[in-house]
Parts: structure tokens; C-alpha cells; sequence
């Protein structure tokens, strides 16, 4: 597949289209759904086809590929989200390079992101904690235990993070755990998590290429397309 900001435009349309008709299925059709592209393998070229096609949210899963990009395209040109494991010794890029955190999932990197923002320079990025609901051993993220979520937030917080909302990755295909359940468990933690803790998690990141419609009949707010948009990946 030839990525062309036409190819992806097409793309984004059906999207758009499957969303439109899941939150009309679900009762509510004003919610907002944001569409992030994830150009993990593929090149810069590929981002700023996305760009161009008008989507705004970009996801990247390994920090130094994302960091290329970014310094490439221009850290204005969309919106960068880190939606891959993080390590500490990669916090500080990290911080500098993306506008966003998506899958905190530890709190020792949680203590290296809230060290390495420095008052009075760029603004820091904003962080979402990852979730493991399905429980796959393949999974990063905070086990789905309320009242561990619960005080990882508030020392997340009290670090001075400015955390938006959870994420999940959907469940392999024959697992114990459907998609359904695993992103309808997100979205109870979420209310659960915001009622107790008083932090809005406004955001629920969920949802992919083979997914992303059950995601959005859960309540997802960003759903993460890579396949979807830009055809099968290419490694090595």
C-alpha cells in the first residue's frame, strides 16, 4: 500500500463512517472520538500523510523512532503521544520530545518523569495510566485492582503529573477476556477511579485496528488506528 495523504484520507473516512454508526448504536451520538495514527515502523513520511489527511494525534511506541519524527516534522505539527512501554533511562527524551505519556504503568518511571519536568520551560506532557485488563502475561500495565489504581493515581498526582485519563490494549484473539469485556472493564474503572480519587480521567484510550468499534460502543475517547490507516507494517 502506497501511503498518500489521499490513501489515508480514504482510510479515516471509513473510520469516521464506523464510529459515526457505533455511538448512534449506543445512544450517544455527540461523543467525541479522537482517531490517532500509529506510525510505529513506518516513516515520517507516513506521520505527515496523516497530518495532511487532517488528523491531529499521533502514536508512537518507541521513543527514539518517535523522537526521529518528531525532530523531522516539527514537534508543532500534530499532537505526540508515547503509547509504548517507557523505560527510565529514556524518561528524559520522552519528556522533551512528546506532548503526551500514554502508558505510564510504573511508578519508578512516574518518579523520573515528575524529576525531569522543570518549572518554567516547555510544558510537560500529560500522562495516562496503562491498564492490563485482560491479563495477559504479553501485557504492560497496572493489574485492574481499584484500590491499587487508586493510590497510583493520587501519588501521581502528588508528584505534580497531570494525568488525563487510563489506557488498554484489547485482548488476543481466543482469550479468556473478550474485547467487550476488557474495554467495559476500563470504563467502569475509569468512573470508579474519578468518583474516589476526584480526578476527571476524562480520556480512555482504547481500541485499535481490529477493535476499535467494540472500543467505541465501551465509551473509548481516542481509538488508535496503524493497520487501519496505513496497510500492514513493514520491520527490519
Amino acid at each position: 500500500m502506497v501511503i498518500t495523504p489521499e490513501s489515508v484520507g480514504e482510510r479515516l473516512q471509513e473510520a469516521l463512517a464506523v464510529i459515526r454508526e457505533a455511538l448512534a448504536e449506543c445512544g450517544e451520538p455527540t461523543r467525541a472520538i479522537r482517531v490517532m495514527a500509529v506510525t510505529k515502523t513506518h516513516p515520517a513520511d507516513a506521520a505527515a500523510a496523516a497530518i495532511a489527511a487532517g488528523i491531529r494525534l499521533i502514536g508512537e511506541n518507541r521513543v527514539s523512532e518517535g523522537g526521529r519524527k518528531i525532530a523531522r516534522l516539527g514537534r508543532d505539527s500534530a499532537e505526540f503521544h508515547l503509547i509504548g512501554p517507557l523505560h527510565t533511562g529514556e524518561v528524559r527524551q520522552a519528556v522533551r520530545d512528546f506532548h503526551s505519556i500514554d502508558s505510564l504503568d510504573r511508578l519508578k518511571v512516574a518518579a523520573e518523569i515528575a524529576r525531569r519536568i522543570t518549572p518554567g520551560s516547555s510544558p510537560a506532557p500529560q500522562v495516562m495510566v496503562e491498564v492490563n485488563t485482560s491479563g495477559e502475561v504479553s501485557k504492560h500495565g497496572f493489574p485492574p485492582d481499584a484500590g491499587l489504581l487508586e493510590e497510583a493515581l493520587l501519588t501521581f498526582t502528588g508528584m505534580g503529573l497531570a494525568v488525563s485519563g487510563l489506557l488498554t490494549v484489547g485482548p488476543l484473539p481466543g482469550g479468556d477476556v473478550s474485547p467487550r469485556e476488557a474495554f467495559a472493564l476500563l470504563r467502569k474503572l475509569r468512573d470508579r477511579l474519578s468518583a474516589s480519587t476526584g480526578i476527571p480521567l476524562k480520556e480512555l484510550s482504547m481500541g485499535m485496528s481490529d477493535d476499535y468499534r467494540v472500543a467505541v460502543l465501551e465509551g473509548a475517547t481516542t481509538v488508535r488506528l496503524g493497520r487501519f490507516l496505513f496497510g500492514e507494517r513493514t520491520y527490519g
